[in-house]
């Protein structure tokens, strides 16, 4: 943990705007996992994309009421009803989020909760509500580009996927995606879809890795994660980079050390479906995306490995060499 004073918070300039002007005419634009998003409302340290880029949105987002309920529901989670075009989540003294046919997110911050402190649920579970209804793929994972492949880093919250990625970006890499990444296949190739270029770390990782000057406004005013910026350093940004491999994280220990391996394609297929982002959403939306078979596609095209790391903050250098270790023998052989 640090002090206070050693974080340098930054805003853009278009996150400035005083919250009475959430509801005018002028449009956000962005480019999410793929899609073109339209906003009333600034997202916290995503770069915006010019009009003429952007064309006509694929999703809009909105401030509104929303429904008290759903009619069919054909699936329920904790938070979460669901029929096959809508899906509400529900998340008390929070807020209400309605995604409906993959094409607009409304939202609905609780009385008395600042827009602000809900963003991160509206580019997280409800921003994934409108993919899921599109027929995405996603993992819950960290996601770096390296040598033109991207790799995916999957982890429940909180094990440090996006710490790990963080640190592979300031050792060369160009950073991709945190906690949601779209998967993208077609006949011809496994990409990666961006997710807007943003980290959200947690203070101690923050000082581990050495981003301070990169920090921005927090997660959510109570909590002691932030948003960060990743300055590229002049490596090329993209939207979108072919997918070399998906690592599964996982703690090392003594009877265990540490090391990455090829996982069995049985295992494989367990952990990715464990791995997929929002797993209980995803399976209510799996006609859309015929989850198991997607699964089983991507395992035919992509390498998948079991990555077992210590989880000391001090030891974070010999994660980042053994994953540097094992991309140059890959690359070397023509794997993933």
């Amino acid at each position: 943990m640090f002090a206070r004073e050693r974080l340098y918070f930054r805003t853009a300039p278009h996150m400035r705007r005083p919250m009475s002007d959430l509801n005018a005419p002028q449009l956000y634009r962005y480019r999410l996992s793929g899609l073109c998003v339209a906003s009333p409302f600034a997202l916290p340290m995503r770069s915006l994309v010019a009009d003429e880029e952007a064309g006509t949105p694929d999703v809009i987002f909105r401030l509104g009421d929303i429904p008290p309920g759903l009619d069919e529901v054909t699936h329920r989670g904790a938070s979460w009803t669901a029929n096959a075009q809508t899906c509400l989540l529900e998340l008390p003294g929070i807020g209400r989020f309605l995604a409906e046919g993959g094409k607009c997110l409304t939202v609905s911050p609780a009385p008395g909760v600042p827009l602000d402190d809900i963003l991160v649920f509206v580019t997280g579970t409800a921003f994934a509500a409108i993919l899921y209804q599109r027929g995405a793929l996603l993992l819950h994972g960290s996601a770096v580009v390296y040598h033109d492949r991207a790799y995916v880093f999957c982890a429940p919250s909180g094990t440090g996927k996006s710490t790990l990625a963080g640190a592979l970006v300031e050792a060369g890499a160009a950073f991709l995606a945190d906690d949601v990444c779209a998967i993208e296949q077609t006949a011809d190739h496994v990409r990666v879809r961006a997710d807007g270029r943003c980290l959200r770390l947690y203070r101690d990782s923050i000082d581990h890795v050495g981003l301070h000057g990169s920090v921005g406004q927090r997660v959510r005013q109570r909590l002691d994660k932030f948003h960060v910026a990743i300055d590229q350093q002049g490596r090329s940004a993209t939207d979108t980079a072919p997918l070399g491999a998906i690592f599964i994280l996982g703690n090392s220990n003594a009877s265990l050390p540490p090391g990455i391996a090829r996982m069995p394609s049985l295992m494989a297929a367990q952990a990715l479906l464990h791995e997929t982002y929002r797993r209980r959403l995803a399976l209510a939306y799996s006609s859309q995306s015929c989850l198991a078979t997607a699964v089983a596609t991507l395992l035919s095209r992509v390498p998948v490995y079991h990555f077992r790391r210590p989880r000391d903050f001090d030891l974070l250098s010999e994660s980042v060499a053994m994953v540097h270790a094992h991309w140059a023998e890959q690359l070397l052989a023509g794997d993933g």
